[in-house]
């Protein structure tokens, strides 16, 4: 796995050993920053289940300001550390080990404008996020969130949730979903 573009183009990344992540494709991760771009200099990105910190790191080698990276896994926390000092982003950076519905709910001033949920497939964990999103202080009217799924994961955006889905994009089997909070404005 490598940095697609930006100041760390072509470094390669480290992945956390006893396959406990799954890495974002290439082309996966391409279609997604080529979307995200008008919104990326200057941005507050977040990493939820950040495994090796990938999307994190492409986000802040793309300009964004600053990335929060969220993950339980020790060695994955390692990784993300290693994978910044070798990049030479680590003051942008900031690591969190920490459960992520924890991490969500802490009450903050700083807001996000960016925030990539990638949780493990097989553990169910998508659905708590999704109906803690609109509870959180750590998000504006600009924060739009993707979530990368399987297709034949259904995920619930209901207005008892507060969310509404913006875009959908499919890559065979995985699709990222775009999602805000109903009743902000849709930059």
């Amino acid at each position: 796995m490598r940095v697609i573009a930006g100041s760390a183009k072509g470094h390669n990344l480290k992945m956390p050993g006893g396959g406990k992540t799954r890495p974002a494709m290439d082309k996966v991760k391409a279609s997604l920053f080529s979307i995200l771009m008008p919104r990326m200099a200057g941005s507050r990105f977040l990493d939820l289940f950040a495994g090796s910190g990938s999307l994190g790191i492409e986000a802040l080698s793309r300009g964004a300001e600053y990335a929060a990276f969220v993950d339980t896994a020790i060695q994955c926390v390692e990784t993300i550390k290693a994978n910044l000092v070798h990049t030479k982003l680590v003051s942008r950076g900031e690591i969190f080990r920490e459960d992520c519905i924890k991490f969500i709910k802490r009450k903050t001033d700083s807001v996000f404008d960016i925030v990539c949920i990638d949780p493990p497939y097989s553990k169910n964990l998508l659905e708590p996020i999704l109906e803690n999103l609109h509870l959180c202080t750590m998000f504006s009217e600009r924060t739009i969130f993707i979530l990368e799924r399987r297709k034949k994961d259904i995920i619930s955006v209901t207005p008892e949730n507060k969310l509404i889905l913006i875009d959908e994009r499919e890559f065979g089997e995985t699709v990222l979903s775009f999602i805000k909070i109903k009743n902000l404005p849709i930059l």
